[in-house]
């Protein structure tokens, strides 16, 4: 469904061109017989007539449209998927959405438009869960032939991402957002409606949003294993200056011992004497902007490791990891990368009295 498009009413007589869209699945319908524009659930219109007026004649602007805001919002459909594109903004894009070498889209979405991209099906699903590259260019059209719009120039949206099959495997992954009228596994590529990060005014956001880029992008190893690589070192291009964002605070390590250094901040010693990691994204992460919730555990994931790294030669050392009850996801990497990478070592649940049902205690 698109601006243009001719709608009937599921739930009443009547029905409309649709002029605009409103958050959490409402639409706006220029009524045939009155002419007035009302509000209506997008699940209650039904298509009749795509493209039966112009897109151009309508051109929809909202008071704080200026303000980029761009999702991909994955749904079910049967036994198989739909990837849906959602502006919410008054700039149109022209879009590419590639996996691997293979475009699966390219076209142009109209400011406030849910565009049906592709759809998949389950047999196919690994085929679509590889890299994906997304660019968007956002643009204002005139309105009409050789007249010009005025608009803040806006830079392009280049967003690549591992789409994990399991994500659309999961119901509980779908839930109710502000792009669909259902309920759908949503990507944010840009909302400038929220605060992701502070303006870039000094050289230390500018490291931490290279940072989260990379992060996200998965084009680096964690901090540990980049320190030990001796064919380079990403992480000191990152870091030049110092400092790292560990345990929600931004502490000042040297060049030289900053192993030695992120280690002492990352495991902490309780009031007990026991060692602690809270692996808790907002202790680890000034912010979580640009990052899913895969990129957000791969990080987690460092942090567990190098922590272990840490106590490994302390043997009899007792640790406990705080991750939280939450849905369980990290817990469970957490077993299973024991397992797999310290077979030697002992766990169980923590304390309950200290910590609840959200830490595991690990023994080396």
């Amino acid at each position: 469904m698109k601006i243009g498009d001719r709608v009937k009413f599921l739930n009443q007589t009547g029905g409309g061109i649709v002029v605009g869209f409103s958050k959490k699945g409402w639409v706006t319908v220029e009524d045939d017989q009155e002419g007035f524009e009302i509000p209506v659930p997008e699940r209650e219109c039904v298509v009749v007539e795509e493209n039966a007026v112009a897109a151009e004649k309508k051109s929809i602007q909202t008071k704080d449209g200026d303000k980029l805001n761009v999702a991909l919002a994955y749904s079910q459909a049967g036994t198989g998927f739909i990837c849906t594109m959602a502006n919410e903004c008054n700039y149109s894009f022209l879009v590419t959405y590639t996996v691997s070498s293979l475009t699966l889209f390219a076209g142009e979405i109209l400011p406030y438009e849910r565009k049906e991209l592709f759809r998949f099906t389950r047999e196919n699903l690994n085929d679509f869960s590889k890299k994906v590259l997304i660019r968007a260019i956002p643009f204002k059209k005139g309105t009409g032939i050789n007249k010009s719009v005025t608009a803040q120039l806006k830079p392009v949206i280049e967003k690549e991402f591992v789409l994990d099959p399991l994500n659309l495997l999961k119901d509980g992954m779908y839930r109710e957002n502000d792009y669909t009228p259902h309920k759908s596994y949503i990507i944010t590529l840009v909302n400038e409606n929220v605060k992701e990060l502070p303006l870039l005014q000094n050289n230390e956001d500018d490291r931490l949003r290279q940072a989260l880029k990379e992060k996200f992008e998965g084009e680096i190893k964690s901090s540990s294993s980049a320190s030990g690589n001796a064919a380079g070192n990403p992480q000191g291009k990152k870091d030049g200056a110092g400092r790292a964002f560990i345990n929600g605070r931004w502490i000042e390590v040297s060049g030289k011992n900053r192993e030695e250094a992120e280690e002492k901040a990352l495991i902490k010693t309780s009031a007990q004497g026991i060692l602690e990691v809270d692996l808790h994204a907002s202790a680890l992460l000034e912010t979580t902007a640009g990052m899913d919730n895969t990129a957000i555990l791969k990080y987690q994931m460092e942090k567990f490791n190098e922590a272990m790294k840490g106590v490994l030669r302390k043997k009899g050392t007792r640790i406990v990891f705080i991750h939280g009850k939450g849905d369980g996801v990290l817990r469970k990497a957490i077993i299973t990368e024991l397992k797999n990478k310290y077979p030697a070592c002992k766990w169980q649940d923590a304390s309950f009295k200290e910590y609840g049902y959200g830490a595991t205690m690990v023994t080396v």
